[in-house]
């Protein structure tokens, strides 16, 4: 009876980190091609990019955000999605401004206040790197050299293995 208990446990923890999205509805520790079914302008990344990251296996090459245009890129290990990077490059000063505003703004609204703030040293003025936590995932909004505006979705779960 006690291992019974134990399974259903487990289940429903399972089913529950399964239902669990990162971005744009894509479920955590979704495979390649669920998130190909979802999301049918995901096309695989190009060799070049695979060498340089292996987890990288799908992206979208340009999606829009907030107004600007973002290159989304989908990072699996086993097979299972653990993460998603968005990445813009608005081109000037006030829009890169801008989109942070919305962006925090928008990320504030749906998690609540940031869980942390890097200290960089060196740092450069204006430098922005916060947290969300929720759930079982956390989102990182970062713009490090004053042109990019990145945004990382990530699952903080262990990937289930291939084949589960």
């Amino acid at each position: 009876m006690k291992h019974f208990l134990t399974f259903l446990v487990l289940a429903g923890m399972a089913l529950g980190v399964s239902a669990q999205t990162l971005w744009r509805d894509a479920p955590m520790l979704a495979s390649p091609a669920e998130i190909r079914a979802l999301m049918p302008d995901a096309r695989e990344t190009s060799p070049s990019q695979r060498a340089a990251d292996r987890s990288a296996l799908l992206e979208i090459p340009s999606t829009p955000i907030a107004d600007e245009d973002f290159a989304a890129t989908f990072h699996f290990e086993s097979e299972r999605l653990q993460r998603i990077h968005l990445r813009a490059q608005p081109g000037t000063r006030e829009r890169t401004q801008a989109l942070l505003r919305a962006l925090q703004t928008s990320l504030r609204a749906r998690y609540g206040l940031p869980i942390s703030t890097k200290a960089r040293e060196n740092a450069a003025p204006g430098t922005v790197d916060l947290k969300w936590a929720f759930r079982r995932m956390t989102v990182q909004l970062q713009m490090v050299d004053g042109a990019t505006v990145e945004l990382i979705y990530s699952a903080n779960i262990p990937g289930r293995p291939a084949g589960l």
